[in-house]
């Protein structure tokens, strides 16, 4: 007879076997993932796509490595049609997208090639509240003031929340705002600020704000002239509410069409068809994270306001909100297009940097001495890199190369960068 003893170890063997035999922890361990981001370093969607990665990890079956990729262009299309047409389907590959690009198809964009309703939502970080802000000297100081005499506002592209956002506060609540587009990123307009060519940004993220910018805020560099969002935000107080400003019902009406988008303000997605087995897997983890310590202290530590939304619930808004009526859609349209009188393209100061060598490389950003004097620019995703003649990409950036540099100033972008 077999004893009792020999009867437990082969159970407990067994049970070893069956917890080492998992075929989902063993793929991720295998492959890792993938988390793209829709746009160039250092903005708010980049901090949200790297909180994500540095914290998902351990609520994923297997610890997998995790790889951050930024893949900017086209106000966030770029990313998602490659997530849509191109993206691993086995689990492997996830995007935070900018939350505009759902709009898209219902804005009649031609260059979009995915439908919204059919990605996988795994879930978003937080709903957005989007903000105006002018510099201080700006002559324009509330939104009162903004309605009455026209602002000049920096901007992205022209599908950018940057360029929608106060074109369809030009239309629905009467502001003037002139929108000065062209600029890589909102790091970008900001420096644009400080130097004086510009006198705000429109279309800004709270969290960027309250996050990366507060320090401006609470020294008076920076005032936050409206937040745009379905309802006033608890971390805004005294800061006027955009309904408050519509000009007609119908106005109202249209711009919570136009800001309905901002529910699932910083959502991540997979591809359509992405496995059935790694879907569930992949929402679970995403909202265990959500309800995590170390990911609540890292957020609160970089001011980053934490409002989760399930995947399940994303998913169901969209099917929602492609149910809108036309005619509510149509004038949305027109609203965000703006009045072309009241936009013009950026005349960016490129500074041209011949012979310098690179210093280092800091993440996303070369630095190099132009004049005696250290610079630091991004070399992001519209980057225009050469190396020995040939096409190349940041991660072929080296320090000790010898290059011609094209940037914008201090801190800002660099248009190209050619190396020998």
């Amino acid at each position: 007879m077999r004893s009792i003893f020999a009867t437990t170890a082969c159970a407990v063997l067994a049970l070893s076997a069956a917890a080492a035999a998992d075929p989902i922890a063993d793929f991720y361990k295998a492959k890792g993932l993938t988390v793209y981001v829709g746009s160039d370093p250092g903005g708010g969607y980049d901090t949200y796509g790297r909180l994500v990665s540095r914290h998902i990890q351990k609520f994923l079956p297997g610890n997998p490595a995790i790889v951050v990729k930024n893949m900017p262009g086209a106000s966030g299309m770029r990313l998602a049609n490659y997530i849509y047409a191109k993206a691993e389907k086995d689990g492997s590959e996830i995007g935070i997208v900018q939350n505009t690009v759902v709009l898209e198809p219902m804005m009649g964009n031609t260059a979009v090639q995915y439908e919204p309703d059919k990605f996988v939502w795994l879930g978003s970080v937080s709903s957005l509240t989007s903000t105006c802000v002018v510099w201080r000297t700006s002559a324009v100081q509330s939104m009162e003031q903004a309605r009455e005499r026209e602002v000049l506002v920096g901007g992205q592209g022209s599908r950018s929340s940057t360029v929608l956002v106060p074109n369809s506060l030009n239309a629905l609540t009467g502001t003037k705002f002139k929108i000065v587009k062209g600029y890589p990123s909102t790091t970008s307009v900001f420096l644009a600020m400080e130097r004086g060519e510009v006198d705000g940004l429109c279309g800004v993220g709270s969290d960027s704000i309250l996050g990366s910018h507060w320090d401006q805020v609470k020294s008076g560099d920076l005032k936050v002239i409206v937040q745009v969002n379905a309802a006033p935000a608890d971390d805004l107080p005294g800061v006027p509410w955009v309904m408050d400003y519509a000009k007609t019902e119908q106005d109202r009406e249209t711009l919570e069409f136009l800001v309905s988008r901002q529910y699932f303000g910083r959502p991540f997605v997979a591809a359509p068809g992405t496995a059935p087995d790694k879907v569930p897997v992949l929402r679970k983890a995403f909202w265990d994270m959500m309800n995590d310590k170390g990911y609540l202290a890292d957020a609160e530590k970089q001011r980053i306001p934490v409002n989760p939304i399930s995947g399940e619930d994303v998913q169901a808004f969209i099917v929602k909100l492609f149910k809108m009526p036309k005619d509510v859609v149509d004038r949305g349209n027109r609203a965000a297009d703006g009045d072309p009188l009241l936009v013009a393209d950026a005349k960016l100061n490129w500074i041209e940097a011949k012979g310098v060598t690179l210093d280092a490389i800091e993440k996303s950003r070369i630095v190099f001495k132009d004049k005696g004097k250290t610079v630091r620019a991004d070399a992001g995703g519209e980057t225009e890199i050469t190396v020995a003649g040939k096409k190349a990409d940041r991660k072929d950036l080296k320090a000790g190369l010898v290059c011609d540099v094209r940037y914008l100033g201090d801190g800002d972008a660099a248009g190209a960068i050619t190396c020998r």
